[in-house]
């Protein structure tokens, strides 16, 4: 098993590369450094002329990106770096891997988006279609502090019972790497209140009635985590309200070392991650790196919940 971190030659990659340092190091795995070089796919193909010119700079460039992200990497962390062949990024990524086992993938967040957001590019847009392992995005600017573990994992929940048995699924990754798991659910004031008129009291109300429901529904994950063999380091619940998304997510705290994990069942095809579903709105307004576990991933990621609950 590996944490897999993808750089793009021309690009930043360094708060990708210090979020799989932080994982990596968190999860005691080794740290695999993958460029992808399209230009050389397919395999064997000669080089000659121009093209051959083009093909060899591309991996000059798959190369150049590689010596940089050595240059993040400290000498704790065991690290190895390869280029791998393939007809696109995001194909050529999913293969590496395939092929070093990973048990995740990193990769960061377009560097043109505002700041404090995470805006998703074509790139990982597609990785969240087709991904089968969790997919951790590192928003622009990250940077987590030297020799930092993770100190925490919070896994957003819907109400939903697939939402539940992600969380539990973190939980149980948590557990296994001495961090804490917290519960969070995140709501905005629904536009209706503003079109009906019913009072600033009134919406206090249904909102407060709907975070009580939540938390009760939490104490049935919360009693299948006082199951486990072995605990998080930490158990907490919380809800985040505001009058945006951005409000929502940072009426929490948040710790310097923590991440957000958010399930991908809810974001559905790509023509509603372009409309904007609300796993996208949090997840473009975390405030700390986000772990989005797509669909294909999800079987494996509820396992682990139910097996460390069985244990």
């Amino acid at each position: 098993m590996s944490v897999v971190v993808g750089v793009a030659p021309g690009h930043c990659s360094h708060a990708a590369v210090s979020l799989a340092v932080l994982l990596a190091r968190s999860s005691e795995l080794p740290l695999v450094v993958v460029a992808v070089d399209a230009a050389g796919w397919p395999p064997q193909r000669p080089l000659s002329g121009v093209d051959g010119e083009y093909q060899r700079f591309v991996r000059e460039q798959a190369e150049a990106a590689l010596d940089e992200a050595r240059e993040l990497v400290p000498v704790d962390i065991d690290a190895s770096y390869i280029v791998h062949d393939g007809p696109s990024a995001r194909r050529g990524l999913l293969a590496a891997c395939e092929n070093v086992g990973a048990q995740r993938l990193v990769v960061g967040a377009k560097e043109t988006g505002p700041e404090g957001e995470v805006v998703l590019g074509s790139v990982v847009t597609g990785l969240l279609q087709s991904a089968h392992l969790p997919v951790a995005i590192a928003p622009h600017g990250f940077e987590a502090e030297p020799g930092a573990r993770l100190q925490r994992v919070t896994a957003a929940y819907s109400g939903s019972e697939t939402s539940a048995e992600l969380v539990l699924g973190a939980a149980a990754i948590a557990a296994e790497a001495g961090e804490g798991i917290r519960i969070a659910s995140f709501h905005t004031r629904p536009r209706a209140f503003l079109t009906a008129r019913v009072g600033r009291d009134v919406e206090n109300e249904i909102i407060e009635d709907w975070e009580a429901r939540i938390r009760e529904d939490a104490e049935s994950i919360l009693n299948s985590i006082e199951q486990f063999e072995r605990q998080p380091a930490s158990v907490e619940v919380a809800v985040g309200a505001g009058d945006s998304w951005g409000a929502a997510l940072r009426a929490i705290p948040w710790l310097a070392a923590e991440v957000l994990v958010v399930g991908s069942s809810s974001l559905g095809p790509i023509a509603r991650i372009s409309l904007g579903s609300h796993a996208v709105k949090i997840v473009r307004h975390s405030p700390v790196p986000v772990v989005v576990v797509p669909r294909r991933a999800t079987d494996d990621y509820v396992a682990r919940g139910r097996s460390t609950a069985a244990a």
